[in-house]
């Protein structure tokens, strides 16, 4: 694909539709962490719906600025779009998620992680919606 092929301005009204996608993929990894605490699903599901949720905010993010959309899974790349003065409560150490969005949800039980990687990972995604709903205008009108 050429690079003028990667990215995408959308209307800025699509930023609304993303960050509902965000906050109910948001509310699927909530329900797998019950799971989680319970060895009744894979952790790689519920590290993929937050780096899903993760993703899909840095994107509504950058739609709401009419900035263009690299379409990527890296979050990496996706925070480096993101203007200085808006930049999130976090930084590039959420790109460590970005493996989840392809590579770990092809393994079983690869993962060894840890009730406070989890705890980390709930309080991450909470910082990033409110982030994100801060940036994002209320008014847009959805499409």
């Amino acid at each position: 694909m050429s690079p003028s092929h990667q990215e995408r301005v959308f209307k800025q009204s699509y930023a609304l539709e993303l960050l509902s996608i965000a906050e109910a993929d948001w509310n699927t990894a909530l329900y797998l962490r019950k799971g989680l605490q319970e060895h009744a699903v894979r952790s790689e599901n519920f590290f993929f719906f937050v780096q899903q949720t993760l993703e899909k905010l840095l994107k509504a993010v950058l739609v709401s600025q009419q900035l263009p959309v690299p379409l990527v899974h890296d979050l990496g790349i996706l925070i480096a779009k993101i203007p200085r003065e808006i930049e999130p409560p976090f930084g590039y150490e959420i790109n460590r998620l970005s493996e989840f969005a392809a590579v770990r949800r092809y393994e079983e039980s690869s993962l060894i992680w840890n009730e406070e990687e989890a705890d980390e990972a709930v309080e991450l995604g909470n910082k990033a919606i409110s982030w994100a709903k801060t940036i994002i205008p209320s008014s847009f009108t959805a499409p």
